[in-house]
């Protein structure tokens, strides 16, 4: 069982490496489902229907039809419209798919909204690949173009840890523990009608992706590429001792639970760390957070922190809600940045769309004195502690740890990310410009009046709790 960070006795030592860059992401996912044995279980919050996901499909039918048994459980509130075509790939024998917390009715889902809000509410963010029980992919990316270089308008700077040994196991035990809830409802009980069967899809993924031109994770087939990958990847692992973090299945249906909250508070709040550095999309920090992270600067440390500027957050209603923080974190010594909507660092994730693909953060990560790292689905909003359940790997190594800390460093950069201070009373965005020469802008930077008026507005309204 996975110990708390404040257990006495963490899981076993396990295995862990980076996953950072999008090529790597995909090409991970590719092989651990190449190089399956026995079983597959993966576990997303978005699988989107576009060609990351069609493609990641192809692999599990491939699994499936050498015999591999694969399990997907996916939350139902971005899979809305798609039930017969997850019907067709669960019509194969091997594959059984399950919809966590659904709608029920496939054109009432507005009307359910509106009667069930209070239960529906509550989402499965989990992310987890796991392969055979004893390799896993835990992180912040979802299944969809933005998470791996390859969409046209926004990608995502995002992270994974790939994990091998015992913390393995409490990975599986967790996925099992949301596959058995009586919220996780299989395909059958829908009884959705459908002609296609998983044969049927799988000739057609195979025609479609012969048909691609220019996508650029398009791998050999044989066994020894994927064999010789994995293996590098390997080798880059860390030995360290780690523990599962995550919230029970329950907490979905309603029950008064903030077990990944209190978990990562109880991290914050020992007195003995001097430095933490912190990537979050959605940051909405909350006064006691406010206070807690104040507490470095008190003890002569540092606490910087990367979220995404108004031009690159996705969500406008949570940027209007963190930006109310600003001044608080400021004034307690918080080394604040945004991410730059054209952030150098991402280029080189994007592999296709260069240089029209404005960037994006998606990270949840935290260092801790570069020797204790957290990687993860939890967001620092008012959402991941009440509402979602989460999950993500705490790993105590320095070795990590200063891998991570140069990620983050790395987005901080001024060529990155904006800077923010307070200069006689307002706000400052300071940052490298599009040639490198040193600016500082004393409004959002690089947005419209009516995306900044957006964001002003729900910034006044009551739904901070929700978000």
């Amino acid at each position: 069982m996975s110990q708390t960070p404040s257990g006495s006795t963490p899981t076993p030592v396990s295995y862990f490496s980076l996953v950072a860059d999008s090529d790597q992401a995909f090409t991970l996912r590719v092989t651990l489902a190449r190089l399956a044995q026995r079983t597959l279980d993966v576990q997303y919050y978005i699988w989107d229907d576009d060609t990351t996901g069609k493609l990641l499909i192809y692999r599990l039918l491939e699994a499936a039809r050498r015999g591999v048994k694969v399990r997907m459980l996916l939350d139902h509130a971005n899979q809305l419209g798609r039930d017969v075509k997850w019907a067709a790939l669960d019509a194969h024998p091997n594959i059984e798919v399950r919809l966590f917390n659904p709608f029920k009715g496939r054109y009432k889902y507005f009307l359910q909204w509106l009667y069930h809000a209070p239960l529906l509410n509550h989402r499965m963010h989990n992310k987890a690949w796991i392969m055979d029980g004893e390799r896993a992919l835990v992180g912040g990316r979802n299944i969809a173009d933005h998470y791996f270089g390859v969409n046209a308008s926004t990608n995502f700077r995002d992270l994974d840890l790939y994990a091998q040994g015992a913390i393995v196991a409490d990975t599986r035990t967790a996925f099992d523990a949301f596959w058995e809830s009586p919220l996780a409802v299989p395909m059958k009980s829908y009884r959705c009608r459908t002609e296609a069967t998983a044969e049927r899809v799988w000739r057609w993924l195979g025609r479609w992706r012969t048909s691609l031109k220019g996508y650029p994770y398009l791998f050999p087939q044989h066994e020894a590429f994927f064999t010789e990958y994995l293996r590098k990847q390997e080798q880059q692992c860390v030995q360290a001792p780690a523990a599962l973090l995550f919230d029970s299945p329950d907490k979905a249906s309603g029950a008064k639970q903030t077990l990944m909250g209190e978990q990562l508070a109880r991290l914050l709040g020992r007195k003995d760390h001097r430095e933490l550095l912190m990537e979050a999309s959605y940051f909405i920090p909350g006064d006691a957070f406010v206070e807690a992270l104040a507490g470095f600067r008190q003890r002569g440390g540092r606490a910087a922190v990367l979220t995404n500027s108004l031009a690159t957050n996705d969500v406008i209603a949570a940027h209007g809600a963190y930006s109310r923080y600003r001044p608080g974190l400021l004034a307690a010594g918080v080394e604040l940045h945004e991410l730059q909507p054209n952030a150098r660092a991402l280029r080189r994730q994007v592999r296709l769309f260069k240089g029209r693909s404005q960037a994006s953060l998606h990270t949840k990560a935290m260092v801790l004195d570069r020797r204790e790292v957290f990687v993860g689905s939890f967001n620092i909003d008012p959402r991941s502690v009440h509402l979602n359940t989460e999950m993500g790997y705490y790993v105590a190594s320095a070795e990590l740890g200063q891998q991570v800390a140069a990620f983050i460093e790395e987005g901080l950069a001024p060529e990155n990310s904006f800077r923010l201070s307070r200069e006689d009373g307002k706000l400052a965005w300071a940052a490298d410009g599009e040639e490198g020469v040193p600016e500082v802008l004393y409004r959002e930077p690089r947005v419209s009046v009516v995306r900044w008026l957006a964001a002003w507005l729900l910034a006044r309204l009551p739904i901070e709790r929700f978000l």
